[in-house]
């Protein structure tokens, strides 16, 4: 009898710590699915990157700054697809694919030594852009894929209608300073990372949003992200408040 009651007021505490179990490996789950899906989605966007490279990043960065991995991710995932969305509307605005994939039909013209330039860029279909600097009158130093940060005559770089010039708000001898050490970098890898890009180091690999933003950052002491979120991406250097469009390429 006495083993009776003794069960009987056991059972509702064991059938509440199963369910608490339950409860708790089902939010465990979820935040690994949640978890993957961001990884899985920056990397079809990021593309060079696996989701296993994503994660890792983030993990890295998470340990740094002492904040979930989740929240990093999260943060990853909101600001690269927030930068789709803007390359989508530029896209739209401009009649162009959505599967991009071009460099476009027109001609870089000379400019001054640290100006910068942007031209609408595919991968896959994501617009994300591309910047690159005058390291002379008739010369630009950028970073792309395959061949890293490279030099090239003005008008070896094809880009596409209405792509702009802009001014740096900087004194002459920081922007050619910057532009001298964006030279510096020549033969640096291509890096595929643009959600994590602030926080590498500004030797080795590089994209093109990293190498000009590195640049001015060393050599003019600005910050040319215009949001300073985690990554730094072509258009939020278009649209810092450091720069100021001077042409338009039509």
């Amino acid at each position: 009898m006495m083993c009776k009651k003794l069960f009987k007021a056991v059972l509702p505490f064991a059938l509440s710590f199963t369910m608490v179990l339950s409860f708790s490996g089902m939010n465990v789950k979820a935040k690994e699915t949640e978890t993957s899906r961001y990884a899985k989605e920056i990397a079809e966007l990021q593309q060079g990157t696996t989701p296993q490279d994503v994660l890792q990043s983030a993990k890295e960065l998470a340990k740094q700054k002492h904040v979930s991995t989740e929240a990093i991710l999260k943060q990853f995932h909101q600001e690269i697809t927030a930068d789709k969305v803007q390359g989508d509307v530029n896209a739209s605005k401009e009649g162009l694919s959505a599967m991009g994939g071009s460099s476009g039909t027109k001609k870089l013209p000379k400019s001054t030594k640290g100006n910068i330039y942007y031209t609408n860029s595919y991968t896959a279909y994501y617009n994300h852009g591309h910047v690159g600097m005058y390291s002379a009158a008739d010369k630009i130093v950028e970073s792309v894929p395959g061949d890293g940060v490279r030099q090239i005559a003005y008008n070896g770089r094809e880009v596409e209608d209405n792509s702009i010039v802009q001014t740096v708000k900087v004194t002459d001898a920081q922007k050619q300073a910057a532009a001298d050490w964006a030279v510096s970098r020549v033969g640096d890898e291509y890096s595929f990372n643009f959600v994590n890009n602030r926080n590498t180091g500004h030797e080795g690999a590089k994209n093109c949003s990293k190498l000009l933003w590195s640049a001015f950052l060393l050599k003019a002491g600005i910050d040319i992200d215009s949001n300073g979120g985690l990554g730094v991406y072509p258009r939020d250097i278009t649209s810092s408040p450091y720069t100021t469009t001077i042409l338009t390429i039509n």
